[in-house]
């Protein structure tokens, strides 16, 4: 039986310590790397939200003059609000200001102060005149409110109410379409009607 070398246990423990310490090394090795790269990704991270923060507060949106893809870029716009205003604007419709785009969409606080510093309002045409009145329900209002309030003739109002009567108005742009109106009138009406989906009555013969 051949005997073992004397050096044997001591290569032994040689080599067990030359193992340990390359795969202690490579472990830190390896550690170090994937730190780097973590850094690194963060680094680009930053780099891409510093960029992303830089267009956001760097684009602006003509509110009478936006396309879909404009509209998109703002927090919230949902794909109805969207139509609504491409739709308005396809109707020779214009805003005036912030709070006509506020009311139209009814847009929720906290999203308005997100789109106020982007909104440009460039008028092309007429400035339409502004009123503080009341909202008018024009799904609801009696023929004598819509009147008085409208300025409208007689036969525009009693067409509005034959058509409210036969499926309720969703928004100004569904006003515009069913009724014919000019851009003008609808203009009009911005910040002064609004649209609740109660159905109103069916109109009653005046009492002899």
């Amino acid at each position: 039986m051949a005997q073992s070398h004397w050096l044997d246990p001591l290569a032994r423990k040689v080599l067990k310590f030359t193992d340990y310490w390359q795969s202690q090394h490579s472990q830190s090795f390896q550690g170090n790397l994937l730190k780097k790269e973590a850094v690194e990704i963060d680094l680009i991270n930053l780099k891409q939200g510093q960029n992303k923060a830089r267009v956001m507060s760097s684009f602006s949106v003509d509110v009478n003059r936006a396309t879909a893809s404009d509209w998109m870029q703002l927090p919230g716009c949902t794909k109805d609000m969207i139509d609504l205003l491409l739709k308005l604007q396809k109707g020779g419709v214009q805003l005036s200001g912030h709070d006509d785009l506020f009311k139209l969409l009814e847009l929720p606080p906290e999203l308005a102060k997100e789109w106020n510093p982007h909104l440009v309002f460039q008028w092309y045409g007429d400035s339409p005149q502004l009123s503080e009145k009341p909202l008018i329900d024009l799904n609801c209002a009696s023929q004598q409110t819509l009147q008085k309030v409208l300025n409208w003739s007689k036969e525009r109002v009693m067409r509005l109410i034959k058509e409210r009567q036969r499926r309720s108005f969703e928004n100004l742009a569904d006003l515009q379409e069913r009724l014919t109106l000019p851009p003008t009138t609808i203009e009009n009406l911005i910040g002064v009607v609004c649209f609740s989906e109660k159905r109103a009555g069916p109109i009653l013969p005046p009492k002899i």
